[in-house]
C-alpha cells in the first residue's frame, strides 16, 4: 500500500482516451531486495540467538561453583578465670587512680589490692609482659593509659593466652601507639582471649588478629589511620561487643577467614564492617552500624565464600569526606582533627550506603533494618563475564525505612542493582523505591552475564575508588545534580535518540513516496516524551520514569518503522521496528518483570544494533537521493481524419 493512497493519480500527459484499453501499470521491481533483506534478517536473529547462547554459556561456570567446605576446627576459647595471671599497671599511680574511679565498686577494690602487687611484681609495659608470657598465661591490665614503644605481638607459640582489662569497659583501659606505630597490637597464636581493652593511635591497624582460634570480647579501636580490629587469614575468630570509632578504611575488616562479629557498634568511619577475599565465611549478625560512608561492605569475596548478614542495624551512613589529597591527610596523624575532619581511607567505599555487596559471593543478608540512606539501603553488583563475580545472593525480608522507634525515615533507594551475576535474588515486598523499577525475586532468581548498561559503565566507573584519584560523576562520591554520571549520559542519549528519529524522517522525506503530513504525529510525541522523560528520571533517580522513557521511545520508533516501511524504505523500516521490539522488551524487564531467561539485559541487544541502525539512518537522509523509475512509454495509434467534412468550405 502506497503512502498517497488517498490521493488520485494525476493523468499523464500521454494518457489513453476513455473507452480505449489501458496499458497495465509497470510495477516497481522488488524482487532484488527480498535477497538483501532475507540475509539482513537472518543475520539479526543469528546475532541474537548467538547472544543468548553466549551469555547462557558465560554464566553456566558461575553457577556450577560449589560452597566452601567446612572450616577448621578452630573455635574461639571461652572466659576463663584461673591460670597463671601477670600484672600489667601503670607507672604513675595518679593515673591509675584516675581510670579507677568510674570502675564498678567491687572491682575497683580489687583493682587497688592488685595495683599493690603489680608495683612489686608487675609490669609497667604490656609488650614487655608478653615477653615474659608463657602459654596459658592470663595478662591483666589495670586501668590506665599506656604508650607503647613497640608492637604488643602474641607470637604463634603463645597458646591459650588471654588478655584482659579490668575495667567496666574498653574505655577504661587504652593502649596507644601516638601515631609512631603501624600496629598496636597483634595476636598469632592459637586459642587467644583479648577483652576489655581499647587500641588507640595507629598508623596503620589497631588490632591483628591472625589466629586460630580466637575470642576478642569488648574490645574498641579508636582513631586509627587504616583498620581498627582486623582479623586476617584466621580462623574460628569471635568478635562480640566490640566498638570502632574515627577509623579511616573501615572499623572492622575481617579478610580471607572465618570468623563472626556480633553485637558490635562501628561509627565515624569509611567502612562500618568490611568482609572481603576469597573462601571467606562470616556471620555479621546484631550489629549497629551509623555514621560511616558505607555501613557493612561485602565485597571481593570469591565465588567460595560463604557470608550471613542478619539483624544490624544499619543507618545515617552518609559520609563523603573521604580524600586521601586533602591537606588534613597529608598533615601529621597526630595533628588530624579526628572528629570533625575528613577520612583518609585506602581504598575509599562509596558514600551513602547501607549494604554494599561489590562481586561479592555467596552472601545471605536478611531481617536487616536499613534507614536513611542518601544513594541505597542495599547496593550490589558484579563482574560481567564468565569468570565474573556477584553471584548466589539472596537479600530478603529486611525492614527499610524505618527507624527503632518505629518512625519512618526512607532511603533514597532501597535496592540498587546493576543486573550482573548469577543466582540474584531480592524478595522485598516493603520496598519502596529500587533501581531498576522491578528486581528478580527468590522463587527464580536471575542470572546474567551482562546487566543494565549505564548502571554497569557505573560500577565500572566508580565502584570502589582509589582514595587518592576518585573518579568524576559519582554521586556516592560527592557529584551533584547535573555532575552525575546518570544524568550526563541521559542527556547525551536524549539527544542522540532525537537526532536520531529526525534522521530517520528525513531519510523517508527523501524516499519516492515520502509520508504525508501528519503521519509522524504520534511517533514524533512517544519519541520526544520518551527522551525528555529519561533525562528526567536521571535527574529524579526514579527508575520507573526510566523504563517508561525506554518504553515510549520503543513505541515511537515502530510507529515510524511501520510508515516507512509503507514509503518504500522496507529494509530501514523493518530494522526501526525491530529496534523498537526490543525497546519494548526492555522497558518490561525494567518495569513490569525480570525476564529471569535472559541471559543478558534486553538493553544489550538494542544496544549493539543501534550503531548499524544509525549507518542506515545518515545513508538514507544524506546518501544520494532515489530516483523514480521512468514510466514506460505508451505508444499512441496516429487517427486517420477525412480529407474534408461538412464544415469545410
Amino acid at each position: 500500500m502506497r503512502c498517497r493512497a488517498g490521493y488520485p493519480d494525476p493523468v499523464p500527459p500521454h494518457a489513453p482516451p476513455p473507452g480505449a484499453e489501458r496499458p497495465r501499470r509497470a510495477l516497481r521491481p522488488r524482487p532484488e531486495r527480498r535477497l538483501p533483506v532475507l540475509a539482513f534478517m537472518t543475520a539479526v536473529l543469528a546475532a541474537l540467538v548467538a547472544s543468548c547462547y553466549l551469555g547462557g554459556l558465560a554464566v553456566e561456570p558461575r553457577l556450577a561453583e560449589t560452597l566452601p567446605p567446612a572450616a577448621a576446627d578452630a573455635e574461639p576459647p571461652p572466659y576463663r578465670e584461673t591460670g597463671p595471671a601477670l600484672l600489667v599497671c601503670p607507672a604513675d599511680a595518679d593515673a591509675f587512680t584516675e581510670r579507677n574511679e568510674n570502675v564498678d565498686y567491687l572491682q575497683r577494690l580489687e583493682n587497688e589490692r592488685l595495683y599493690e602487687d603489680c608495683a612489686d611484681t608487675g609490669h609497667h609495659d604490656l609488650p614487655a609482659a608478653l615477653d615474659a608470657a608463657e602459654p596459658g598465661d592470663r595478662v591483666l591490665l589495670l586501668p590506665g593509659h599506656y604508650a607503647l614503644d613497640r608492637t604488643a605481638v602474641i607470637g604463634p607459640d603463645l597458646t591459650g593466652l588471654q588478655v584482659e582489662g579490668l575495667g567496666d569497659g574498653p574505655e577504661d583501659v587504652t593502649l596507644s601507639g601516638r601515631f609512631a606505630l603501624d600496629t598496636v597490637m597483634e595476636a598469632a597464636g592459637a586459642d587467644v582471649h583479648l577483652s576489655g581493652f581499647t587500641v588507640a593511635q595507629a598508623r596503620g591497624t589497631g588490632l591483628r588478629v591472625t589466629a586460630d582460634g580466637a575470642a576478642v570480647d569488648r574490645v574498641a579501636a579508636h582513631q586509627i589511620g587504616g583498620l581498627g580490629i582486623h582479623v586476617a587469614d584466621a580462623a574460628g575468630v569471635l568478635l562480640t561487643g566490640c566498638r570502632a570509632d574515627a577509623v579511616d578504611t573501615a572499623g572492622i575488616a575481617v579478610h580471607r577467614s572465618e570468623a563472626d562479629v556480633q553485637g558490635c557498634e562501628v561509627t565515624g568511619s569509611t567502612a562500618g564492617i568490611a568482609v572481603s577475599g576469597p573462601g571467606t565465611a562470616a556471620d555479621i549478625t546484631g550489629n549497629r552500624l551509623h555514621g560511616n560512608a558505607t555501613g557493612l561492605a561485602i565485597h571481593d569475596t570469591g565465588n567460595r565464600s560463604d557470608i550471613t548478614a542478619a539483624e544490624n542495624l544499619v543507618y545515617d551512613n552518609n559520609r563523603r569526606d573521604l580524600d586521601a589529597d586533602a591537606a588534613a591527610c597529608r598533615a601529621d596523624p597526630a595533628q588530624r582533627d579526628w572528629d570533625g575532619g575528613p577520612r583518609c581511607p585506602d581504598p575509599a567505599y562509596p558514600g551513602g550506603i547501607g549494604l554494599l555487596l561489590a562481586d561479592a559471593d555467596g552472601v545471605e543478608a536478611t531481617a536487616n533494618r536499613i534507614w536513611n540512606q542518601r544513594t541505597a539501603a542495599v547496593a550490589a553488583w558484579g563482574t560481567p563475564g564468565p569468570d565474573g563475580a556477584g553471584n548466589r545472593n539472596t537479600v530478603a525480608g529486611n525492614e527499610f525505612g524505618v527507624r527503632e522507634d518505629g518512625q519512618r525515615q526512607r532511603n533514597r533507594l532501597d535496592v540498587w542493582w546493576d543486573g550482573n551475576g548469577a543466582g540474584n535474588c531480592f524478595d522485598e515486598p516493603g520496598a519502596h523505591r529500587t533501581a531498576p523499577s522491578v528486581v528478580p525475586s527468590c522463587d527464580v532468581p536471575a542470572t546474567r552475564a551482562l546487566g543494565d548498561p549505564l548502571r554497569t559503565l557505573k560500577a565500572w566507573h566508580c565502584g570502589i575508588a582509589d582514595a587518592g584519584a576518585v573518579p568524576d560523576g559519582c554521586d556516592w562520591f560527592g557529584a551533584r545534580f547535573t555532575e552525575r554520571l546518570e544524568f550526563r549520559a541521559a542527556v547525551a542519549f536524549a539527544v542522540a535518540l532525537l537526532f536520531l528519529a529526525g534522521a530517520g524522517w528525513l531519510g523517508a522525506a527523501r524516499a519516492p513516496d515520502p509520508p504525508r503530513a501528519g503521519q509522524m504525529t504520534f511517533s514524533a510525541l512517544a519519541t520526544g516524551a520518551g527522551a525528555l522523560l529519561s533525562v528526567l528520571a536521571a535527574w529524579s533517580g526514579r527508575a520507573d520514569y526510566e523504563a517508561l522513557a525506554v518504553g515510549l521511545w520503543g513505541l515511537g520508533w515502530i510507529l515510524a518503522g511501520r510508515s516507512w516501511r509503507r514509503c518504500g524504505i522496507r529494509v530501514f523500516g523493518t530494522f526501526t521496528v525491530l529496534i523498537g521490539l526490543l525497546a519494548l522488551l526492555d522497558a518490561i524487564d525494567r518495569g513490569v518483570r525480570t525476564l529471569v531467561l535472559a541471559p543478558v539485559a534486553p538493553a544489550w541487544l538494542w544496544l549493539a544494533l543501534l550503531p548499524l541502525w544509525t549507518l542506515f539512518a545518515l545513508a538514507a537522509a544524506f546518501g544520494p537521493r532515489r530516483r523514480e523509475p521512468e514510466p514506460v512509454r505508451v505508444e499512441r495509434t496516429p487517427v486517420t481524419a477525412p480529407s474534408h467534412d461538412r464544415f469545410d468550405w
